[in-house]
């Protein structure tokens, strides 16, 4: 098990980056412009699902926040990624590299080589028929799909969009007993970390297991009124405290090593 010292150290090496730059117009993270994913090398990457079709739709586009105009997909990235994925390459045995971050649809058939997606604003989310299968057929498979950034009744259309991708599971509030929070990082009080904004509204940290079966494979994690890649993108802003981002690392690398895992 890693240090949470080693955190500290590499956020605030991270961070040094702030400090020259803090002030200046040119600091603020330039919008999203999607690359070609690179090429798969069996190394673990960081897949985001994107959704919508980029032309006016709420999946394609929406408001991000600091007045930048992105799909509502990609909000965080490719910032958040690239940070994490320099954390999980220094903290962890896992076989990454920074750069090694992909953006697809759900029904990809490429998707089948990573056992880890990620996918946020699901308030905004509508797969379509061949992204459901797709989906329902890779978490059935062995993936474990990671839902980020979403809050108050955004919940309503993933939960409906769930019963769609898994028709008949149910979701359950998780705790600190859980496995996921003990993977890598003990995070006996998961619900310690506020989160980046919109505080008024408390976190929860919601799981589909496999048969609805606590005992087995967590499947789905969501946080609820909850985002973890905030604290990753800005890490070496300093628009958050050190050791906020560091625990917002941590939850990352457990679940990833969770799902590697099991």
């Amino acid at each position: 098990m890693s240090s949470p010292a080693a955190v500290i150290a590499l956020a605030a090496a991270l961070g040094m980056a702030a400090v020259s730059t803090a002030g200046e117009a040119s600091s603020a993270p330039v919008p999203h412009q999607q690359a070609a994913n690179p090429t798969y090398n069996g190394q673990v990457a960081f897949v985001r699902l994107r959704y919508g079709t980029d032309t006016g739709d709420l999946g394609g586009d929406g408001m991000f926040g600091r007045g930048r105009r992105d799909p509502m997909w990609s909000h965080d990235t490719p910032r958040a990624e690239t940070n994490f994925l320099r954390i999980m390459q220094e903290l962890t045995s896992v076989w990454t590299t920074p750069d090694y971050h992909l953006i697809m649809t759900a029904d990809d058939p490429e998707l089948f080589r990573y056992p880890v997606a990620y996918i946020v604003e699901v308030g905004f989310w509508h797969p379509t028929e061949s992204e459901v299968l797709s989906l329902r057929t890779w978490l059935m498979k062995g993936g474990f799909l990671i839902v980020d950034d979403h809050r108050g009744d955004h919940q309503i259309n993933f939960l409906a969009q769930m019963k769609r991708v898994l028709p008949g599971s149910d979701f359950k509030v998780l705790d600190g007993t859980t496995e996921i929070f003990d993977s890598f990082y003990s995070i006996p009080d998961p619900y310690s970390l506020v989160p980046p904004y919109e505080r008024e509204l408390p976190p929860v940290y919601l799981g589909i297991f496999e048969n609805n079966d606590p005992a087995r494979r967590l499947m789905v994690i969501a946080n609820y009124n909850q985002d973890l890649a905030e604290y990753w993108e800005f890490s070496d802003y300093g628009y958050y405290p050190i050791d906020v981002s560091n625990d917002a690392y941590k939850f990352g690398v457990n679940y990833v090593i969770y799902a590697l895992t099991h």
